[in-house]
């Protein structure tokens, strides 16, 4: 039933999965995302915050004290006053910006790898159609994510109210700090509001991200027709890829009754394998192999091998790697010499007395 309605059952393929991955659809969270920049920000804010504070007040009194303390400010004055603060701002902001980009890029390939995927930023009108932005809004994943975005209002104010309210009395106290310290309070109480939050928001980008996997996993999905023409377009039809088999096996088992009579002797495993040997001293340089086969052929090479008085040696050892090693019509190696002479010569002399 669920072939007719073309129900997407099967899980997806590695060609499904490689091909939307080109096309840029991989399963991430905006939330998790946004949580790992911001504990990063935070961390490295934390880290630089007092040497760019000590820096920014230095290039502040570079800039107003000197020779302009006290005396009128000409245009050429202030232009170089300005350009050297904003060299100074671009200076001390380059920490943060860094980290930041070094933030976004973790946060993207913690989640999804490396993804190169221009098919996603080409234009398409599919992404301008009113109702593909109506599904969003108001789907299944636009419901989840409004409602993800309230819980996640209503947990920061839990977190951040009580915060606040912790430090009520370090708030009361500020204005008779001094500028140093009130800056350390205050940066202190950020720094704790900010973990706090960004805790809460984690665990949310974490459910978020869950969500996407299995979402992705669900979009991805598969009718049992789409695995079947996936697989001919991959690996071939199976109709002809079964006719292609028999045709092979009907070739080697020509080969096989053609060849077999000429040998000398059959090695078997003695189930498995089957390796006819042929051997003229007058016309051969050494032994070689006409005919081996495993399983079925292995059965039908002994068979021929009894109807026309082939003799049949069992050597476990010999046969497996004759088997491996040894292609047909091409000679023994020299590795093999001494085993196989001894096989022949117990042959010639069983056929000497038979005679």
């Amino acid at each position: 039933m669920a072939d007719d309605l073309g129900e997407r059952t099967e899980e997806a393929t590695p060609r499904r999965r490689t091909e939307a991955r080109e096309e840029g659809r991989v399963a991430k969270s905006q939330d998790l995302g946004g949580a790992m920049m911001l504990l990063l920000i935070t961390l490295g804010l934390a880290a630089v915050a007092m040497q760019m504070i000590g820096q920014g007040k230095a290039l502040l009194g570079q800039a107003l004290g000197g020779e302009t303390t006290g005396h009128e400010i000409n245009s050429a004055q202030a232009w170089s006053m300005f350009a050297y603060l904003g060299i100074g701002a671009v200076r001390l902001a380059a920490p943060i910006l860094l980290i930041a980009v070094a933030a976004a890029f973790l946060s993207q390939t913690l989640q999804i790898g490396w993804v190169f995927a221009p098919q996603a930023a080409a234009p398409s009108l599919r992404k301008l159609h009113p109702l593909n932005g109506f599904k969003r809004i108001f789907g299944l994943a636009g419901v989840v994510k409004s409602g993800l975005d309230v819980v996640k209002v209503i947990l920061v104010l839990a977190v951040a109210v009580p915060t606040i309210m912790q430090h009520g009395r370090e708030i009361v106290l500020l204005p008779y700090l001094t500028t140093m310290q009130s800056l350390q309070v205050v940066g202190g109480m950020l720094f704790v509001l900010a973990i706090r939050t960004i805790a809460v928001l984690l665990v949310l980008g974490l459910i978020d991200f869950m969500y996407q996997r299995w979402r992705y996993s669900a979009d991805l999905k598969m009718t049992k027709q789409q695995v079947k023409d996936e697989m001919k377009q991959s690996e071939g039809d199976p109709d002809v890829k079964r006719r292609r088999l028999r045709m092979q096996q009907q070739i080697a088992l020509q080969r096989i009754s053609t060849a077999v009579p000429k040998a000398d002797v059959v090695v078997t495993n003695p189930e498995h394998i089957s390796i006819a040997i042929q051997y003229d001293q007058a016309t051969m340089r050494a032994p070689k192999v006409v005919a081996k086969g495993a399983d079925f052929l292995a059965m039908r090479i002994r068979q021929i091998a009894l109807q026309h008085g082939i003799p049949i040696v069992e050597r476990r050892p010999l046969a497996r790697s004759l088997y491996k090693d040894v292609a047909v019509n091409q000679e023994i190696p020299p590795a093999y010499y001494k085993a196989v002479a001894e096989i022949l010569a117990y042959v010639f002399r069983l056929s000497a007395m038979t005679r």
